[in-house]
């Protein structure tokens, strides 16, 4: 897919002012490479931007006129970004290359990408939001996926408007296409229990964004959610995942907030069904632990009936595994009761089992514990999946470990 790169002028400045030590001079000149390789089809068009015309003055001397780097394009900050707000229904094709606020303002405006090269000064608001990358070759393999990325593991549309789907497949031990997809599950597995490896979510969190940059699936999302774990926390994981999605798509939670940013609580503590039941068990489980334990982040009250009224009620909910679909059937229903357009459930890992549908008529308040319920019907969703994007997770995990 083609993309348009407004790249900050610090990663080129210091090669032509003549200040670069020897370190520097070797990771911009890498970076030049890259980056001649990037503009050198039609899928990428590289834009180097700054508020001072000066030093794009000079830098387009320099790189152009003396250099013979023909497909860099230099154009003031306050241009590039009133043409991205002209454009800004097509912001899959936007990507913003920097490590200042101002740049990840100009990302976040326009519900664009941001990426935090960490080899040039990156201040505090751009290096806590960005989607960092060490080094030019990582960039470059990044952008890569941007262009190529068209697979998600598993999908399946539950209902219309309602879409569940997943990253990867979570059985590594036995159904792994390469030894890079079965490390890497396996480590994001025990960054999840125990908070190791760290660097498997970023691949993880990469390959979403690659998804989702390419996709206008998520275009009309407006509020982001996770489902909270047994214990009534929040995975940090996830929650990060989830957090970092909201904040590149330029979306915010309500000001004042008592029980926190996420959509969803779970009030009281449950068993982990995989603990304590065989997987027939929990295949006719239902939605009733769930409905006991969790309800809607009332915080939200205001903000879920301000966008039901516009007809915008649009929600992603994100869950680190999907094995029947328990959790996430739980939610629909309870979205569904307020007014929900649009859902999307995100797993990061799939069980490859079938999507457990079953519909409930909700009576009470779904803003607390306490509700009761009563089932409707119930249908299984087989899911399609795509043996391509084992094919992706592997391509991210050499660049992110190379």
């Amino acid at each position: 897919m083609e993309k348009i790169l407004f790249c900050n002028l610090d990663l080129l400045k210091r090669t032509f002012d003549g200040n670069d030590n020897p370190l520097l001079q070797k990771t911009r000149n890498q970076f030049l490479t890259y980056a001649k390789e990037l503009c050198s089809d039609e899928e990428n068009h590289i834009y180097f931007i700054s508020r001072n015309q000066n030093l794009l003055n000079s830098a387009e001397d320099y790189f152009v006129e003396k250099q013979g780097y023909s497909n860099f394009k230099f154009r003031l900050r306050e241009k590039a970004r009133d043409f991205v707000m002209q454009h800004r229904h097509h912001n899959n094709l936007f990507v913003f290359i920097g490590g200042k606020e101002v740049d990840f303002h100009m990302a976040v405006h326009t519900r664009s990408l941001f990426i935090v090269p960490t080899w040039i000064p990156v201040e505090e608001k751009a290096e806590f939001y960005g989607v960092h990358v060490d080094t030019p070759e990582q960039l470059f393999k990044f952008i890569r996926t941007l262009n190529n990325h068209e697979n998600w593991y598993a999908q399946v549309e539950i209902e219309p408007n309602v879409t569940a789907l997943s990253l990867m497949d979570g059985r590594y031990k036995y159904k792994s296409k390469t030894d890079n997809e079965r490390d890497m599950i396996e480590h994001f597995e025990q960054l999840l229990k125990f908070g190791q490896s760290r660097n498997y979510y970023d691949i993880l969190l990469y390959h979403f964004l690659a998804g989702m940059t390419n996709s206008k699936l998520f275009d009309d999302i407006e509020l982001f959610g996770m489902i909270p774990s047994s214990d009534c926390s929040w995975n940090r994981d996830i929650f990060s995942f989830m957090r970092q999605t909201r904040i590149i798509k330029g979306k915010h939670v309500p000001r004042k907030l008592t029980y926190g940013e996420n959509l969803l609580l779970r009030k009281i503590p449950k068993q982990k069904a995989h603990l304590t039941l065989s997987t027939d068990q929990r295949s006719i489980l239902g939605a009733q632990e769930e409905f006991r334990t969790l309800c809607i982040n009332p915080d939200f009250k205001n903000k879920i009936n301000s966008l039901r009224k516009s007809g915008n009620f649009n929600v992603c909910i994100f869950d680190d595994y999907m094995t029947h679909g328990n959790s996430f059937n739980a939610v629909r229903n309870l979205l569904k009761q307020i007014g929900a357009n649009q859902i999307i459930f995100v797993s990061l890992g799939n069980f490859g089992k079938p999507f457990q549908k079953r519909d409930y008529t909700i009576y009470g308040d779904i803003y607390d514990v306490g509700y009761t319920y009563s089932p409707l019907s119930s249908c299984v969703k087989y899911l399609t999946y795509n043996d391509a994007a084992k094919d992706e997770v592997s391509e991210l995990y050499d660049i992110f470990n190379s």
